[in-house]
C-alpha cells in the first residue's frame, strides 16, 4: 500500500468515526431497553414510552438531510461534518446529567438530526477524496463504521451501566471532533468555490505528495461541466432519461434498504430474542453475535464491491434478503398462533442473522456509493 492509498484510508476512517458515533447512539437503546423496563430501572418508562425513545432518532433524521444538502456546497463537507460532533456531546451530557424521559425524547430527536447530517455529507465526502479504483472500497467505511457503532454498543450494554455506557458513547464524538479537524476538505468543493491553491495542497496530501496535475485538471473540467448553469433546481434531476433512471435506481434502492426493517431488528434484537430463543447462548450474546456477523459481512463487501459490481451484489442481496425474512415471518406467524415451537427456536436467530448477514453483502453499504456515484456533487 502506498503513501497516498493510506492517506486516502487514513482520512475516510477519521471522518467516518461521524458515521461511527451515529451508529452508537442508534444502538445505545439495545441492551438498554430490558433495563429500562424493568422495575428497578435507572429511568422509570412505560411500553410506549421505550417505542417513542427507539423510534424518535428517525424523526431527527427526517428533518435535516434537506438543509444539509443545501448547505453542503456552501459551508463544505468538513465544516458540516465536524457540526454534529458537537450535538453528540451535548445529547450525552443531557443523558448523564438528567433522568427525564421528555428530555430523553429531545436527545434522540437531537441525535436523528445529527445522523441525517452525516448520512447526507459523509458519502459525498468519501467518494470526492478516494480514487476511482479505491472509491468502492472506501465508501463501504460508511455501513462498516455504522455496524461497527452498533456492535460497540451491543457488546459494551451488558456490562456496563446506563451512566457507563453513555460515558463510552460520548468518547466517540470527542475523538471524532480531535482527529477529524486535522484532515484535508474535499479537493472537489474546494475547486467548487475556487480556493484552488487549497485544493492542490489537499489533493498532493491524499495522494502522498505524487503528481497529481492530471487529477486536478479532470476535476477542474468536471467542476466547470456540472456549474455551466448559475443555479441548479429539483428539475435537474429529471431533466434527462439518464438522470431519471439514476434518481429511480436510487430511490428503489433506498427504499429496499430502509423498509427491509433494519431499522426494528438493530433496535429490538435484544428484546425479541430474549422471548424466542432458548440456548446456552443468553439474548446479549445472541445479539452481540448478530452484531459481529453484520460488521465482518460488511468487510467482506468493502473487499468484494469493487471486484462483482454494485448491481451483482444489490440483486443477490435483495433476494437474499426476501428468502430469510420471509423464513423469519414464518417462525413468528407460527408461534403467534399457538404452534408449540420450541423445538426450533433457533430458527428465529438463524433467519435474522442470515437477513443481516445478506444485507451488509449488498443492500446496506451499496446505497451511499450510488447516490455518491450517480449523481454530480452539486445535484
Amino acid at each position: 500500500m502506498g503513501r497516498g492509498v493510506f492517506r486516502q484510508y487514513l482520512a475516510a476512517f477519521i471522518a467516518s468515526l461521524s458515521v461511527l458515533m451515529a451508529g452508537t447512539s442508534y444502538g445505545w437503546i439495545n441492551p438498554l431497553l430490558v433495563r429500562l423496563l424493568s422495575p428497578d430501572s435507572d429511568l422509570p418508562m412505560t411500553l410506549d414510552q421505550s417505542s417513542w425513545v427507539v423510534s424518535l432518532i428517525e424523526l431527527g433524521d427526517l428533518f435535516s438531510p434537506l438543509p444539509a444538502a443545501l448547505l453542503v456546497d456552501t459551508l463544505g463537507r468538513k465544516p458540516l461534518l465536524l457540526s454534529t460532533a458537537p450535538m453528540y456531546i451535548i445529547s450525552w451530557a443531557l443523558v448523564l446529567t438528567t433522568r427525564s424521559v421528555p428530555v430523553l425524547y429531545f436527545v434522540r430527536i437531537l441525535q436523528g438530526f445529527g445522523m441525517g447530517i452525516v448520512y447526507t455529507v459523509l458519502p459525498m465526502y468519501l467518494a470526492e477524496i478516494s480514487q476511482p479504483r479505491i472509491r468502492g472500497a472506501i465508501s463501504t467505511f460508511f455501513e462498516g463504521m455504522w455496524c461497527l457503532g452498533i456492535l460497540l454498543e451491543y457488546c459494551l450494554g451488558p456490562v456496563l451501566s446506563y451512566q457507563g455506557l453513555t460515558w463510552a458513547s460520548l468518547t466517540v464524538p470527542v475523538g471524532f471532533l480531535a482527529t477529524f479537524l486535522f484532515m484535508p476538505e474535499s479537493p472537489y468543493f474546494l475547486v467548487m468555490v475556487g480556493r484552488t491553491s487549497e485544493a492542490h495542497k489537499a489533493m498532493a496530501w491524499l495522494r502522498g505528495g505524487k503528481k497529481t496535475k492530471e487529477e486536478m485538471e479532470e476535476i477542474e473540467t468536471s467542476v466547470r461541466v456540472e456549474t455551466r448553469m448559475e443555479t441548479r433546481s429539483w428539475k435537474d434531476l429529471f431533466a434527462t432519461p439518464t438522470d431519471r433512471r439514476a434518481f429511480l435506481i436510487v430511490q428503489v434502492a433506498t427504499v429496499t434498504k430502509f423498509m427491509s426493517g433494519i431499522g426494528a431488528v438493530l433496535s429490538y434484537s435484544s428484546e425479541t430474542f430474549s422471548e424466542t430463543t432458548s440456548s446456552f447462548l443468553s439474548p446479549d450474546q445472541f445479539t452481540i453475535l448478530m452484531g459481529l456477523l453484520i460488521t465482518l459481512s460488511t468487510l467482506v463487501a468493502s473487499l468484494t464491491v469493487d471486484r462483482m459490481g454494485r448491481r451483482p451484489l444489490l440483486l443477490i442481496s435483495s433476494l437474499g434478503c426476501a428468502v430469510f425474512e420471509l423464513l423469519a415471518a414464518l417462525y413468528y406467524y407460527l408461534d403467534g398462533s399457538g404452534v408449540d415451537t420450541r423445538s426450533y427456536s433457533w430458527v428465529a436467530f438463524a433467519s435474522i442473522a442470515s437477513y443481516c448477514i445478506i444485507f451488509s453483502l449488498g443492500v446496506g453499504p451499496l446505497v451511499p456509493i450510488l447516490q455518491a456515484e450517480l449523481f454530480p456533487s452539486n445535484t
